[in-house]
Order: C-alpha cells, then structure tokens, then sequence
C-alpha cells in the first residue's frame, strides 16, 4: 500500500479540494433538510399525511442533519490536520495512513488498523 508523505503538497491540495467539496456538498444538504424541518413544523400539508408519518419523517430528517454535521466536524477537522501538517498520519499509531485509505476518506485521521481497533471497542 502507498502512503501518501504527510507533507506532499500536491497529496494535501488534492484532500483539501475533496474535503471542501464534500463540506459544501454537505452543508447544502443540511440547508435543504432544515428547509424540510421547517415545513414540516407549520403543517402546511397536514391533511395530506398522517400524524405518524409526519413525525417519522421529522425523526428521519433530524437524525439524516445530526450524521451531516458530524461528518462537517470531521471535514473540519481535516482540514485543521492539513493546516497543522498533521493530515495523513495516523492519530492513534503515529504510522503513516495509506493514500487509498486518504482518497476513499478523505477525513480519515487514523489508519485501517486503528478504526477497526477503534470501531471494535465502540461495539463492547
């Protein structure tokens, strides 16, 4: 596997532009998903739906929000590793993480290994 320099500047334009990308992709989902929320709250259809699917699709849009913006802190995140020169190494093992691993992840702060390990722990 090829690990990509934690340094390599073109590696780290290539990340910063997928990351903001993927943010602004994000962001303009959250917006449409509070724009959703919103309708949803003046009952302008009510007739139209019943009062259990209104709030099943209420708890769906609110969970679909809170996922976006936890996946906006990790591009956050990211991005701050990139600044730091922190970005491509891993948080937990210190080893490098491989480019594949980058470039499927871009937010990725640790490697295979470790979110397995991490992943793991969080089942027990």
């Amino acid at each position: 596997m090829t690990a990509a320099a934690p340094g390599n500047p073109k590696v780290l334009d290539e990340m910063r532009g997928l990351l903001l990308d993927r943010r602004r992709e994000l962001l303009r989902q959250v917006a449409q998903v509070e724009t959703d929320l919103q309708w949803l709250e003046t009952d302008v259809e009510s007739e139209q739906l019943e009062a259990g699917q209104e709030q099943a699709l209420a708890g769906l849009l609110e969970r679909l929000d809170e996922h976006d913006r936890a996946e906006i802190t990790a591009i956050e995140q990211a991005l701050a590793r990139i600044e730091s020169g922190e970005y491509g190494t891993c948080k937990a093992c210190g080893a490098p993480i491989p480019l594949a691993r980058q470039r499927a992840m871009p937010s990725a702060d640790c490697c295979l290994a470790c979110a397995d390990m991490r992943e793991a722990l969080r089942r027990t």
